[in-house]
């Protein structure tokens, strides 16, 4: 069972080079996916019916004339507003009864009569100082204190007093209404009437201005419960100064009752037959046109037969399935790979759902309470944050197909609009190439302003087409800018949560892990300065080469500082970390030698998982020398088990006890870093290194791994091969080049001129 194992795992290279490896022609997780998706969103978009989207703003151009398929009934909104003006200009102005003025009258003329009684009650000595009391107290009035004690006898003073005080409190309780409010207020309409909230009622009394006193009035009524001419007389010159206005306007209450009265009015109905004019090409739209269209739409969703509905959500259901095939064809054109990754394919669905979602929840919104800003859906519709997310995610083709497969579907929704498909296609295209090559997360800001400006100059293009009112299109304007920013700032906070779920690592990570004060670099370039020096040639050799043949050279760099991590768990074992002391393998059998060295591969992960690298650095460490031979030590068992003789050597000696436990690499970055890595520690054997040693080293170590199968599933062309090949020779040869030697102390103090030695 053991030698079919091996012999499984260790086929002749001609036998694998044969081999095809068998794939399904039809990707039935994908299918299944996509089919869900569609499903998804015909019942999202439809699954109440169909409602046309009205793209027509108040004062904005009617592109075409619209005319009734239904008899339909719609409010007369001038009329209706006519109305509840009338019935809330009806409503009388509500006034509160002001207790202070009451207050103050009573008290001031309780004052006066006291003072009127104590000078008839007091002896010669003390009425002069009442007196002169009285005179303060009437200080202003054109009445004399010696006319009050001429009119008002001592035994009339006290009915007198209680006479004026129930006047006073009777006529006040009624309002007293002063000559400005009249004049503001009432100046149009004398006779209207009014209504008043005292403090111990909740209902506003309804009266008429006659039942209201003016000022006069209300002097003359309190005066005249005084039946002495005389007193009368001397009355009405006293009490002007004392009888104030209490009654104040209370104009938010006044509001309250005439918005109330404006809504219980009913809307005025009027009838518009099937073929009547709703709204004439070029011309302006009015708050009633949109009333039409909205009624008439109603309407016609109401009167339609269950069967036109269903074949209608059919018809569109099948334009979604149309868009989603073509997005899927160009997706697979463009990146074969990604049909046959289920979980990418779950990714893009989510970004496609969080667009048409968001955009199906705006159209909510906006029928559901009746919002006027219909007319600035096509601007809000956030269709680049699935393309923004799709392009750092995944890449710029894959946003391009999402992108499309959006626009197509926002397009259906709003009656096959083709603005719509077109903004969405000219931002799908703008998002896709602003974040092709985006390093930093400060630089998607920069992709923002690019949708942003957009979006902008196609709002100005169409109002130069339809030609809007101001207000309307410094809305759309507004919203575009509002969309485009809410995106991008959205894109930034989830492009976390789906490197996470997904495990994705964006080249915006992948910068981050490059610096140099990561941890795990410091503590290598401590431990084994060899193996981080060694790191340093790999990342760059990669590095040129991935560019040279266009693949990820970010990815091979950043693999290439922590593929070799696992040394630091035994750096002493390794050459590069070998520095004037004796070769520790020289006291261990091959065997135990090649297992010492093979190791560093498996503590590799083991210290990169517990740091939480992202997994194409795991892929590194686990590709970078696949299952290839430890040749140096397979030789060295070969070579001892051949001087010690005794049986076959190929019986004594397994190779696979002197193979890595890596895999293969499974992408073109990863044959490179694998390339690199074998490259740039053979180089450093060469004695006296010329491009041409150099080039037929790199001969051998490519037909090394390419014999050995190590890059049957990298996706490397022969010719990219040899690509990565020269640009290694070129980089090589520039690293290892020598120095024509310097002239020491001695000859430059012997020599009176030297010459400057310049370096190759």
């Amino acid at each position: 069972m053991k030698s079919k194992r091996f012999k499984k795992k260790h086929k002749g290279i001609a036998e694998r080079k044969t081999e095809v490896k068998r794939k399904r022609d039809v990707p039935y997780k994908a299918v299944g996916l996509a089919s869900l998706l569609w499903l998804t969103v015909t019942w999202l978009f439809f699954g109440h019916g169909i409602v046309r989207h009205i793209d027509l703003a108040e004062g904005q151009k009617a592109p075409a004339s619209i005319t009734a398929s239904v008899d339909f009934d719609c409010e007369n909104a001038s009329e209706t507003e006519f109305n509840r003006s009338k019935a809330a200009g009806a409503v009388p102005p509500v006034f509160t009864i002001d207790p202070v003025p009451e207050e103050l009258a009573i008290q001031r003329i309780s004052i006066i009569f006291d003072r009127l009684d104590e000078i008839g009650n007091t002896t010669s000595n003390q009425q002069q100082m009442v007196i002169d009391s009285m005179n303060d107290l009437l200080l202003g009035s054109s009445v004399k204190t010696e006319e009050l004690i001429a009119a008002f006898p001592t035994n009339s003073i006290r009915l007198t007093k209680e006479t004026l005080v129930a006047g006073i409190t009777a006529i006040t309780s009624r309002g007293i209404l002063s000559d400005e409010y009249r004049m503001t207020l009432f100046r149009d309409a004398p006779d209207r009437p009014l209504s008043i909230l005292s403090a111990d009622s909740t209902a506003p009394k309804t009266v008429t201005q006659n039942e209201i006193y003016s000022t006069r009035n209300a002097v003359l009524a309190i005066s005249g419960r005084i039946n002495n001419p005389e007193q009368q007389k001397l009355l009405k010159r006293l009490l002007p100064q004392y009888i104030n206005d209490n009654m104040r306007f209370d104009e938010a209450t006044t509001e309250l009752r005439r918005k109330e009265a404006a809504a219980n009015v009913k809307p005025v109905m009027q009838h518009y037959p099937r073929e009547s004019l709703i709204v004439r090409a070029g011309d302006p739209a009015t708050k009633q046109t949109l009333m039409l269209l909205k009624a008439h739409e109603k309407k016609r969703i109401e009167e339609q037969e269950m069967l036109d509905q269903i074949m209608e959500i059919v018809g569109n259901s099948v334009l979604l399935l149309a868009g989603l095939i073509i997005a899927s064809v160009v997706l697979r054109i463009t990146n074969p790979n990604m049909i046959r990754r289920p979980d990418k394919i779950l990714l893009l669905i989510i970004l496609s759902l969080l667009t048409l979602g968001l955009t199906r929840l705006l159209t909510y919104l906006s029928l559901q309470y009746s919002l006027d800003y219909q007319h600035l859906l096509t601007y809000l519709v956030p269709t680049a944050l699935a393309v923004l997310l799709a392009g750092i995610l995944l890449g710029s083709s894959v946003a391009i197909c999402l992108g499309f497969w959006t626009s197509f579907a926002t397009a259906v929704f709003f009656d096959q609009s083709f603005n719509v498909f077109a903004l969405g296609m000219i931002i799908t295209i703008t998002a896709a190439s602003s974040v092709r090559n985006i390093h930093r997360r400060s630089s998607l800001f920069k992709a923002g302003v690019f949708v942003c400006s957009v979006k902008v100059l196609y709002v100005l293009v169409n109002v130069i087409l339809t030609k809007p009112a101001l207000p309307v299109w410094i809305g759309q304007v507004s919203a575009a800018v509002l969309s485009g920013m809410l995106s991008t700032i959205f894109t930034l906070l989830l492009i976390p949560i789906f490197e996470k779920a997904f495990k994705i690592t964006t080249d915006i990570t992948l910068l981050e892990l490059s610096d140099m004060g990561h941890p795990l670099l410091q503590k290598m370039a401590i431990q084994a300065p060899g193996t981080y020096h060694h790191s340093l040639m790999v990342a760059t050799l990669a590095q040129n080469a991935a560019e040279a043949v266009g693949a990820n050279s970010l990815l091979v760099r950043v693999c290439a500082y922590y593929h070799d991590i696992g040394k630091m768990a035994k750096p002493e074992f390794f050459t590069e970390n070998i520095q004037h002391t004796e070769n520790p393998h020289d006291e261990l059998s091959p065997h135990m030698s090649a297992l010492v060295i093979s190791s560093h591969v498996k503590e590799g992960l083991t210290l990169a998982k517990r740091h939480k690298l992202p997994q194409p650095i795991l892929d590194a460490i686990e590709q970078h020398h696949g299952n290839g031979l430890i040749s140096y030590f397979y030789h060295k068992a070969r070579q001892q088990a051949k001087e010690g003789g005794g049986g076959s050597m190929n019986d004594m000696i397994n190779d696979s006890d002197f193979r890595y436990g890596g895999a293969p690499a499974v992408s073109p970055e990863m044959a490179i870093l694998s390339l690199a890595d074998a490259s740039e520690a053979a180089a450093r054997s060469i004695e006296k290194p010329t491009p041409q040693k150099i080039s037929n080293m790199m001969d051998d170590i490519f037909a090394m791994k390419i014999r050995d199968g190590q890059l049957d599933y990298a996706n490397l062309t022969m010719a990219q091969i040899n690509v990565v090949k020269q640009s290694f020779i070129f980089s090589l040869s520039n690293m290892l080049h020598g120095r024509i030697p310097y002239p020491k102390a001695d000859d430059l103090k012997s020599n009176q001129s030297p010459k400057k030695s310049a370096s190759a």
